[in-house]
């Protein structure tokens, strides 16, 4: 009999626990989407905008003929070599390899690398988002900036162009060494001149015509001119059209998760979390770009022989000539950041978790007791100017990780 009476009590205890760890559950997952919400919102406010929303391409209908000169060999006047050969699909429109390797070599990616190409001083960059909204500030050092009211170039006031990406297409065609054999014809027009690079532009303009006869019709035609008054700006122009399509940027997971479509693993999440908070990385790479295109001296360890040579590079300083711009870079875009290692301007960082490691604690990339005495040295000034280290706190390896796989989730 008492069992009886007993068993409706028991049976309303475990109801009653059952409704109590539904409104625990339910509260704990309310909780989590408000948390989700708030990231969103941080994410929002430090100047995310839908892939979509960022595409422009003015001359759009030049893009065909910017494909043929962008794979052509011929646009290198003496040195046999494209743009393709440095920026490459299957390395995430780079290279694959730390400093890129140009004129006088065979092959791509690590192939050319040995093949005895001449060597740059710097990591070749990625195209992701070139020339979109937002993106005007060109090359490690910024040698191309138009993000400002007053235009940076190397052309000073005789600009070739108002549109930013058509005029970095303007200056590694007549880069020695990067798609410029040093010939009679070069060294008689190698001189810090404008006029004396406008010589080189027309003997481009002269080897396209003729070994790219069919494309150099096509772009006569598109631009309503005859062959004969074609110059080097209509081929700038046709690069820039097709390096804004074919590299435009695309929805990711990041961008879906914005509007409602994935969900963030949890890894994606504390990730983010670190990225929009603790790690403070979000600091430097705002925008629509992740990257507030500004200068900053992030103690990377210099690989190679440097811009500077013998193993120093002054970043942006060799365009201001401002000492507070010693040893500082461009803040990194990070769309398909993940496909485009090694990083760093000497491409002397393998992974991403070191590149974000190397932000806070820098030694852990070098091994300083079996560094030369002069390496040390320039590692000590490039300590001193660091802006990294005053800026992003202290990550364990688990944080650094989740920080990666919240960047991955800006990949497409």
């Amino acid at each position: 009999m008492l069992e009886l009476l007993l068993k409706p009590m028991k049976l309303n205890i475990k109801i009653t626990a059952l409704i109590a760890l539904l409104l625990v559950t339910t509260h704990v997952a309310r909780a989590e989407n408000a948390e989700e919400r708030i990231i969103k919102q941080q994410i929002k406010s430090a100047g995310f905008v839908p892939s979509g929303n960022l595409y422009r391409n003015p001359d759009e209908k030049l893009a065909d003929v910017g494909k043929v000169i962008f794979e052509s060999k011929r646009l290198s006047l003496n040195g046999n070599i494209s743009c393709q050969t440095c920026h490459l699909d299957r390395f995430g429109s780079t290279d694959g390899i730390p400093i890129a390797a140009a004129i006088g070599g065979e092959g791509d990616g690590p192939k050319r690398l040995l093949s005895g190409a001449k060597l740059l001083p710097r990591n070749a960059l990625a195209f992701w988002g070139r020339g979109a909204k937002g993106f005007d500030v060109f090359f490690w050092d910024g040698r191309v900036d138009f993000s400002g009211s007053k235009k940076i170039t190397q052309f000073g006031s005789n600009l070739p162009s108002n549109d930013s990406l058509v005029t970095a297409d303007h200056l590694p065609v007549v880069e020695i060494r990067e798609m410029l054999q040093e010939d009679d014809f070069i060294e008689k027009n190698k001189t810090e001149s404008v006029e004396k690079s406008k010589e080189v532009y027309k003997a481009i303009v002269q080897n396209l015509v003729k070994t790219e006869p069919e494309a150099s019709k096509k772009l006569a035609k598109a631009l309503g001119k005859d062959e004969s008054k074609l110059e080097y700006i209509d081929y700038a122009r046709s690069l820039a059209a097709f390096i804004r399509s074919e590299f435009r940027l695309k929805p990711s997971k990041l961008e879906n998760v914005m509007a409602g479509k994935e969900s963030f693993t949890p890894a994606e999440f504390k990730g983010a979390r670190i990225f929009y908070g603790k790690g403070a990385c979000v600091t430097c790479h705002s925008g629509p770009h992740f990257s507030d295109f500004k200068f900053y001296s992030v103690p990377f360890p210099q690989l190679g022989f440097g811009r500077n040579g013998f193993g120093v590079d002054h970043g942006r300083y060799n365009v201001t000539f401002n000492t507070k711009d010693l040893y500082k870079f461009r803040t990194a875009p990070l769309y398909n950041v993940e496909k485009t290692g090694p990083y760093g301007h000497s491409g002397s960082v393998r992974t991403m978790e070191e590149a974000v490691t190397a932000h806070y604690d820098p030694l852990s990339l070098v091994a300083v007791d079996k560094m030369k005495q002069f390496d040390r040295f320039e590692l000590s000034k490039r300590l001193t100017y660091s802006d990294s280290t005053t800026r992003v706190n202290y990550l364990s390896s688990e944080e650094v990780s989740q920080v990666v796989s919240f960047l991955k989730t800006l990949s497409f």
